[in-house]
């Protein structure tokens, strides 16, 4: 799970951004990624849909970084043994 809403403080990123999201899921290419917090803060540079679309011009699939809505509940398959 990441935080990646890319929140500003002072013009410092003080949470992951899309690019810091996308780096992280491809350093572990068999990791679903689920990015948290998106639109949640007044702080915030990166949405949903801007994070999604990052995703998919880096060659990332929906499925490998899951964005959900507030209040979205997911289903994760067992891991396999």
């Amino acid at each position: 799970m990441t935080h990646s809403c890319g929140a500003l403080w002072d013009d410092t990123l003080i949470v992951m951004d899309a690019e810091q999201t996308v780096a992280t899921a491809k350093a572990a290419p068999r990791a679903t990624v689920i990015a948290t917090h998106m639109e949640a803060l007044d702080h915030s540079t990166v949405g949903r849909d801007a994070l999604r679309a990052h995703a998919a011009s880096h060659g990332l699939s929906p499925e490998r970084l899951l964005v959900p809505a507030d209040g979205e509940l997911l289903t994760l398959p067992a891991a396999a043994r």
